[in-house]
């Protein structure tokens, strides 16, 4: 008889694990790059030597774009994100730029653009690719993803955003 239960005991150990298993790969969207995601979490120095995680802003709605100094379309777009980071902070937006620093033609060139063009958004640096690993870069710069409160991409934009493709976005989590 002991072992009859201790049989059964198993058996519902076995299932409430497999059942918890199977209930956390449904309920939670699997990490990755594509819209409906988990955004993967990052954590890269800026230009003082402090680090940023995107888990830094949990809670908040994150714009995270994605850019370099060469590039016309990423230089166009810079002061209207700045502008959604100064507008919008306060109302929990956050914008992060993160340089794609491996595609730069030199480590300064970066830097020197930023004396050149400054900003008061964060400007974080992807100096040894490992952003890029997660956050691969799919047809050239720009690229910006929209990340909600829950850490869920819910856009993602290949190309040059203007201010109303910005508020666009922003408006419907503010």
């Amino acid at each position: 008889m002991v072992k009859k239960w201790l049989s059964i005991g198993v058996v519902l150990v076995a299932l409430a694990v497999v059942g918890g298993i199977v209930y956390q790969n449904v309920s939670s969207p699997p990490v990755g790059v594509n819209q409906g995601e988990q955004a993967p979490d990052f954590d890269l120095p800026q230009q003082n030597g402090e680090n940023i995680s995107l888990s830094d802003f949990d809670e908040n709605f994150v714009i995270v774009n994605l850019w370099a100094s060469w590039c016309e379309p990423c230089i166009r777009e810079f002061p209207v994100l700045d502008d959604a980071h100064q507008n919008y902070e306060d109302e929990g937006v956050h914008v992060i730029a993160v340089n794609m620093a491996t595609t730069e033609r030199s480590p300064d060139e970066a830097l020197a653009f930023l004396e050149e063009n400054p900003v008061s958004m964060p400007i974080v640096f992807d100096e040894d690719g490992e952003f890029a690993d997660d956050y691969p870069l799919r047809d050239g710069l720009p690229q910006t993803y929209f990340i909600n409160e829950e850490g869920i991409i819910v856009d993602v934009h290949r190309g040059e955003l203007t201010e109303e493709m910005l508020d666009e976005r922003i408006q419907p989590f503010l």
